[in-house]
């Protein structure tokens, strides 16, 4: 923020995802550092963040929500990030200071809990400019579906998230309702369930997924054709939803050809220049980062002043055609007399190209080339593994 060469910052990550499960470990199952969730829902780090960088509006936000039902005189950690000049915490009316917002570090506050309506005032040169307040709210009633479009495509392709929360007799979502909730979809078909929850072990497929801080989210793909998509969620104890999306009559899609993308063979390690021509299963120690350089194959290997050898190593799992069929070798740069060998067998090698026969797992690829004196050598140019069609 006080320098204006730095454009910004990197975060690690936008979403939530699974695997990685920092800072926990099994059987959590998912980051936690996200600033968002698995499913998009803004966290806390979104509204951090929102202070941090947001210039065109004005930004106040409140940590956590003011439901916490049997903590009543406890004392609650509350953190209010702003971009304004300062901030003001009222519980029920009642004021709990006015301080200078740090908009990096936010504003905090210690709170002992009681029910009711907690807000954030933000202030600009003595001027309110933005609020934000949770109320304490009351049992959950009903489930609430929220489309992120009222109109989908019946094209059989057209995909979009819909997000069901429980909410209470005031319409407030409730942020402590778990429950289980069951989706009926005519229509379309689910294609995918999630709650944000990095703990959760529920399939992500299937009609069930419970709710986490009263949400979670169900996606769903519409069959083709024009007509109605209706989805249905129900929970125990609360009144269902219904939600009516309009299904338009769209042809599917036209596609171009896809062609397969040739592997690229990448990875290489180079050795030293050596004075004699070595083994090819010459090869770096475990741990050896520095006598085998890491080279990328289009970088041209510097001239020596008198005759030498290297041997250039790499390894490739092949994707599935090759794996099975067989496919091709290709070299498209070499500079010297060059050698080949895969997985330790020596092969032809006629104008840049080699059979590289069926195998799956992973496949060694070794080269020895030999450079004349002051002349340049090495892998020159691309290399790529082909399917045989």
């Amino acid at each position: 923020m006080d320098r204006p060469f730095v454009a910004g910052g990197f975060v690690w990550t936008g979403f939530d995802y699974h695997g990685e499960p920092t800072p926990h470990v099994w059987p959590t199952i998912a980051s936690f550092f996200g600033i968002m969730d698995l499913c998009g829902f803004p966290k806390t780090a979104f509204d951090i963040h929102r202070a941090h960088w947001v210039d065109d509006q004005d930004v106040v936000s409140i940590t956590p929500h003011w439901t916490w039902p049997g903590r009543e005189g406890q004392p609650v950690p509350v953190l209010v990030m702003s971009n304004a000049d300062e901030v003001e915490l009222k519980l029920n009316g009642r004021s709990l200071g006015v301080v200078a917002c740090d908009r990096i570090m936010g504003a905090e506050w210690t709170v002992p809990y009681e029910p009711g309506r907690i807000e954030a005032v933000a202030r600009r040169a003595g001027r309110v400019v933005a609020t934000a307040a949770h109320e304490t709210t009351g049992a959950p009633v009903r489930l609430r579906l929220t489309p992120a479009r009222t109109v989908m495509a019946g094209d059989g392709e057209d995909v979009q998230p819909i997000t069901v929360d429980a909410v209470d007799a005031a319409g407030r979502h409730v942020p402590t309702a778990n429950l289980p909730v069951t989706f009926d979809v005519a229509g379309a078909e689910i294609i995918g369930l999630g709650n944000g929850d990095p703990n959760s072990h529920e399939p992500e497929k299937g009609a069930a997924r419970s709710l986490f801080n009263g949400l979670a989210q169900v996606i769903v793909q519409a069959v083709a054709g024009k007509g109605r998509i209706v989805v249905t969620a129900s929970a125990p104890g609360l009144r269902p939803a219904r939600l009516a999306v309009e299904r338009l009559d769209r042809a599917a899609p036209r596609y171009a050809p896809i062609l397969v993308p040739a592997q690229p063979i990448l990875g290489w390690r180079r050795s030293p220049a050596l004075a004699q021509r070595p083994d090819p299963s010459l090869a770096p120690t475990d741990g050896d980062n520095n006598s085998w350089a890491f080279v990328r194959s289009g970088v041209t290997t510097g001239a020596e002043p008198t005759r030498n050898w290297r041997v250039y190593r790499t390894a490739v799992k092949p994707w599935r055609a090759v794996a099975q069929e067989g496919g091709v070798l290709q070299f498209e740069g070499l500079s010297g007399a060059v050698s080949l060998w895969i997985d330790g067998q020596a092969t032809p090698l006629r104008d840049g190209v080699a059979a590289f026969g069926p195998g799956a797992g992973e496949r060694r690829v070794t080269l020895i080339i030999e450079a004349a004196p002051g002349e340049a050598s090495g892998v020159t140019g691309p290399v790529k593994l082909k399917a045989l069609r």
